[in-house]
């Protein structure tokens, strides 16, 4: 055998030998310890005691929280997931040391094969020059020219025989501690611990309670279809009716606000309207002090001739006066009786919120009894105008008699005017009042009851106004007597 040349020995150590070796090794130590792991999960199989590897307990977890979440759990590919993520010695991963062993013989023999054909194609080409430039009758020098190229040849066989020698013997050591086979055995005894003892250890997975849980999805989604076909089966039956019922409700909400607006409005300008003929009558009355005060009855004892007919239509004046005041009270009496019905209003108002129709039969008797209302409140305005009117010839009898009542008529017509724009603002309150009652009705009670409760105020306050105006006119009129008696 010729020796092998000095540069190919570390080039077959390198490429041949350490590869063939670290092969070995790791595969050897993957072997043991897939066969270490089998007897670890074969032992819980066994209900036996021992200590469990770290992927096992983080396989448990995974397959905890799966079969927690779904139905079926693939137990197969949960393994086949945690065994991919495993590395020996935390460096490199099962696989690729399985896949480093399998594949090295093959790139053993490819080596060596590959190390054959480029040997011997240079040497032929060598040994047919050789040939070619050797002289055939000298033997002797043929053959020592042709031994340079065998013996390269001899060295090229040489390494691909080394080559196919470790390729043996990893192939050898891979069919010993066949790891395949190894993992195998583990995937198997993993999934029969998983799906035949973990299994029955997790709360709420043995057979009762899938099978529970399996009749609560099913009746759960049962449930979930009745509530959908219930409730369509509603809305589309009593959708146009609820709808009518909203728009009538809104409407008679938007109804009610504009009515209860109106109805401050509307008291607003009574009251406003009431203190306006207060300070006409406070005036009224302190041009009446002053007249009384005046020197008046003296200048008319010098002409009692000249204002004989003045005194008989000043009378006249004073019975129209007195048959207003008589008309105020009327007014005073039926303001009254028509608080007394708001009054009774507000509390059908409140018992109509029962139900909608006792709600409009109310509205329709409070309609009624406001259009009353109205009518007696427009003859009561009609007696002011009659009173205004006397007022307004009294006045011009009295300016066209003396001098010295041109204050006192000032005043008439001051008191006139705030008189005419009282009822003015007062008929006009009423016809816009009447607009709005015919329009609107309650839909809270709490607010129909404070709203009607200013209004009873309101015209409580009015009606104590009414009263203390005409006890200012008794006075007036009782004033104006003496005069006239004078």
């Amino acid at each position: 055998m010729p020796p092998i040349p000095s540069y190919l020995i570390p080039l077959i150590i390198i490429l041949v030998i350490v590869p063939s070796f670290v092969a070995i090794l790791l595969r050897m130590v993957l072997y043991f310890d897939l066969a270490n792991q089998g007897n670890k999960v074969r032992r819980l199989i066994n209900q036996q005691s021992v200590n469990k590897p770290r992927f096992i307990e983080y396989l448990e977890g995974r397959f905890a929280d799966a079969s927690s979440k779904l139905e079926q759990v693939n137990t197969g590919a949960l393994i086949d997931q945690v065994y991919s993520r495993q590395r020996l010695l935390g460096l490199i991963s099962y696989e690729q040391i399985e896949y480093f062993g399998r594949i090295l013989p093959n790139l053993l023999v490819s080596f060596g094969l590959l190390g054959t054909f480029v040997g011997i194609t240079i040497n032929l080409t060598s040994l047919s020059q050789t040939i070619s430039d050797t002289n055939a009758n000298d033997i002797s020098s043929l053959l020592n020219a042709l031994a340079v190229p065998l013996q390269g040849m001899g060295t090229a066989f040489t390494s691909s025989l080394v080559a196919i020698l470790f390729s043996a013997v990893v192939t050898s050591v891979n069919l010993i501690f066949n790891t395949s086979l190894a993992k195998s055995r583990l995937i198997s005894l993993l999934e029969d611990y998983l799906d035949n003892i973990y299994l029955q250890t997790i709360e709420g997975q043995t057979q009762l309670d899938k099978v529970v849980k399996a009749v609560a999805y099913s009746f759960e989604g049962f449930l979930t279809r009745f509530g959908q076909t219930v409730r369509v089966g509603v809305e589309s039956a009593l959708q146009d009716k609820i709808q009518e019922i909203y728009n009538a409700n809104a409407t008679t909400s938007k109804l009610a606000e504009q009515t209860f607006v109106r109805l401050g409005e509307a008291a607003a300008t009574v009251a406003k309207s009431s203190k306006d003929f207060q300070i006409a009558s406070d005036r009224f009355l302190e041009v009446a002090q002053i007249f009384e005060h005046s020197q008046f009855p003296q200048k008319l004892a010098t002409s009692t001739a000249e204002l004989a007919n003045i005194q008989s239509n000043f009378s006249q004046s004073t019975s129209t006066l007195a048959a207003a005041v008589q008309a105020i009270e009327i007014v005073v009496i039926e303001l009254q009786g028509y608080s007394k019905r708001l009054a009774k209003f507000g509390e059908q108002v409140t018992n109509s919120n029962q139900t909608s129709l006792r709600l409009l039969e109310s509205h329709q008797s409070n309609q009624q009894s406001f259009a009353e209302m109205i009518r007696q409140l427009q003859e009561a305005s009609q007696g002011f105008n009659l009173a205004v009117g006397t007022l307004d010839s009294l006045q011009r009898r009295v300016v066209s008699k003396a001098d010295n009542l041109e204050e006192v008529q000032i005043q008439l017509k001051t008191l006139a005017n705030a008189l005419n724009n009282s009822t003015d603002g007062i008929s006009q309150s009423i016809k816009s009042l009447g607009d709005q009652i015919n329009k609107g009705m309650s839909t809270q009670a709490n607010i129909n009851n404070s709203h009607l409760s200013v209004i009873a105020t309101n015209l409580q306050e009015y009606i104590n106004q009414m009263h203390a105006t005409k006890n200012e006119i008794h006075r007036l009129t009782h004033t104006i007597d003496k005069l006239a008696n004078q």
